[in-house]
């Protein structure tokens, strides 16, 4: 492990308490996001008020609190490189911990490499943890999720079904989110996540991020959708980041869809003209409770709202773009090289449904 020392910032979070005395007990998480080739974001929740910690071998690492929601913001950390951590919690002169976890940090040398895209994983668990042990076993840098994370984001019920499904995953490989319509942009969405600093609603609504080759861009097509076509619009006027092969952008409602919500015609007209004429190579959606492959203007816009919600069945709605399209719960595996993006829909059992190759 390099010996670099970390410089290390830490925010902690506070929400509601309940007054019932319990044994502390770390709910869910750890959660990793925001990974960047020098820092990592990682979350947690207690069921108490706490004071929280992140332990890197011999090193505490942003202690702070007391707080049932913790979030610490590692920097100074070294390209492709692996770390070993673990989260702590003490309160009442009890201690609880989680791990240890290893994460890797990205590389702007990273060219070749997968991750996977998901949404609407929020009334079926066993339905969602399927996916995600699925998921789990293409051995993703990455995962993306189009929103509908839970049912509603103002009730904590929601989120306590979901973090323990992703545990499977979260502590060592990272989550980008975007929002849904049933987050409702809630503040637990913005308290519970390790989101990226942005634009909007406390810096993280929309943001972009760079991994390895790949410019990312995350939107909120919940609302105010004329505002963040003029951010889309000077984003994709500027070139790519050095080193990016592609550009992905994702967010809930799809332009396209044979689904019973439809395409959104709202993004259809102020979106994708900017997504198509910019440079974006593939777009991921969710809403619509099916697999779905839309090709507009060269563009592969993919639905991926299979992620663990009830189905629906597509051939709802007219989408003449569409290329395919099913009734199945899965996700998307993308494998990156710089010459190719290459796509395959897989079911939660790991069985191909659609595959695509997209080239320079």
């Amino acid at each position: 492990m390099p010996s670099r020392r970390w410089l290390v910032s830490a925010i902690v979070l506070l929400l509601a308490v309940s007054p019932a005395a319990a044994a502390l007990q770390i709910v869910f998480g750890p959660t990793l996001g925001d990974l960047t080739p020098h820092s990592a974001q990682i979350t947690w929740y207690t069921n108490v008020p706490s004071i929280g910690w992140v332990q890197m071998g011999e090193q505490i690492v942003g202690k702070g609190g007391p707080a049932q929601a913790h979030r610490v913001l590692l920097k100074g950390l070294e390209p492709d490189s692996v770390y070993s951590y673990e989260v702590k919690a003490t309160a009442g002169g009890e201690e609880a911990g989680a791990g240890p976890y290893r994460f890797r940090t990205s590389s702007p040398y990273l060219k070749e490499w997968s991750f996977c895209a998901y949404g609407d994983t929020r009334t079926q668990p066993d339905a969602h943890r399927k996916v995600v042990l699925a998921m789990k076993a293409c051995l993703p840098w990455l995962v993306l999720h189009t929103g509908d994370l839970v049912a509603d984001g103002h009730k904590m019920s929601g989120w306590h079904r979901f973090f323990p499904i992703i545990r499977l995953f979260a502590p060592s490989v990272p989550l980008y989110p975007c929002l849904g319509n049933h987050e409702g942009n809630a503040d637990l969405y913005y308290r519970l996540l390790p989101l990226p600093r942005g634009y909007g609603d406390f810096h993280t609504e929309l943001y972009t991020f760079v991994f390895g080759n790949c410019h990312f861009i995350a939107l909120d097509s919940n609302r105010r959708v004329s505002e963040q076509t003029r951010w889309l619009q000077q984003l994709l006027s500027q070139p790519r980041p050095p080193g990016v092969d592609w550009r992905i952008a994702f967010f809930h409602h799809p332009p396209f869809s044979s689904g019973p919500h439809g395409g959104n015609k709202e993004i259809q007209t102020q979106w994708c003209p900017l997504l198509e004429a910019g440079g974006v190579n593939l777009v991921f959606c969710g809403h619509d409770h099916i697999y779905e492959r839309s090709v507009h203007n060269g563009v592969n816009y993919i639905t991926v709202g299979n992620g663990g919600a009830p189905l629906y069945k597509p051939d709802q709605s007219d989408n003449p773009y569409s290329q395919a399209s099913a009734s199945v719960h899965g996700f998307c595996q993308v494998r990156v090289t710089p010459q190719q993006l290459h796509v395959t829909a897989r079911t939660d059992k790991l069985g191909t449904i659609d595959e695509v190759a997209i080239t320079r």
